[in-house]
């Protein structure tokens, strides 16, 4: 996609996401106004744990209907999490569809999703939202770096979310705006007068007051947003420790101390996630088989 329409991405969403992972996006913005950003980009690299690669081609239907029978599929959620693709990253769009596909398939008995993210634009979660909730086979998050912010919020919807080790980073769970404006210097190229007629009094009128140091109407929208995540995360774990200091106001922990809280249910390697999906494939098959006896 045009580096106009990533910058214009950007500008028009809320961000949640680590602020580490801003460096990022700033990065990418940075080269786009400048006409320097490269064509590499990140690949969708998706694999079953019997190691089988993913291969989108031209043939019809879905690509897990080649794999072998009983596969996991491992996708992974790396980087900033962005609705759309750019030139230097998938967008959560292809993530979504993928996982989409890989429930419709007969071949995939769970999934595997690899979180290694800061977050990102809120307007990417709701995507994933949308299909992890509506999930009809085992789906475990596991953590492999970094799971925050909106990564965090999307990890809340698997059925159970582990750590790769006890130092991994978990939560910032919260919301945010970051506005750039030309100001009226020697040293802006140029300078934009927005005019307003009185029929538009609400026209963009966070972002503009704002701009003029009042933002009491921003931390309005900001506040929706960041109460919606906390209830969906309180949905979504109930065992959370809500009323441990920063659990849902921001605060990033460790895998060790996540635990604790009930942010994760666990630091486990990859080979013990993937038996346990297996394990609640089995026990799912057999309850149905009881089930069926009955009736």
């Amino acid at each position: 996609m045009s580096h106009t329409l990533f910058l214009q991405s950007l500008s028009s969403s809320f961000l949640s996401i680590h602020t580490g992972g801003y460096e990022a996006l700033q990065a990418a913005a940075n080269a786009a106004l400048a006409g320097t950003a490269n064509v590499e980009s990140m690949d969708l690299t998706i694999q079953s744990h019997q190691g089988t690669v993913y291969q989108q081609d031209d043939e019809t239907g879905n690509p897990f209907d080649r794999w072998e029978n009983n596969s996991i599929a491992i996708i992974p959620l790396t980087g900033v999490m962005l609705k759309k693709s750019y030139w230097w990253i998938y967008g959560v769009d292809d993530l979504a569809e993928v996982i989409r596909l890989a429930y419709k398939s007969d071949k995939i008995i769970g999934v595997l999703i690899k979180g290694d993210t800061p977050g990102g634009s809120t307007d990417s979660l709701y995507l994933l939202e949308d299909v992890l909730k509506n999930r009809t086979k085992p789906t475990f998050m596991m953590i492999d770096g970094m799971l925050c912010s909106c990564g965090y919020i999307a990890g809340s919807y698997c059925d159970k979310i582990y750590a790769l080790n006890k130092m991994c980073q978990v939560g910032s769970i919260g919301v945010f705006a970051r506005l750039a404006w030309w100001k009226n210097d020697k040293k802006s190229s140029y300078q934009v007068i927005e005019v307003y007629p009185n029929e538009s009094e609400w026209k963009n009128k966070p972002e503009r007051e704002a701009m003029e140091g009042k933002d009491e109407l921003m931390k309005e929208d900001l506040s929706k947003l960041a109460q919606y995540y906390q209830e969906t995360v309180k949905t979504n774990r109930p065992k959370i420790k809500t009323d441990a200091d920063g659990v849902l106001t921001g605060k990033t922990f460790f895998a060790y101390e996540a635990k604790d809280l009930g942010m994760i249910d666990g630091i486990k390697n990859e080979e013990e996630i993937i038996a346990e999906i297996i394990e609640k494939v089995a026990l799912t098959k057999n309850r149905e088989k009881i089930y069926q006896s009955i009736n």
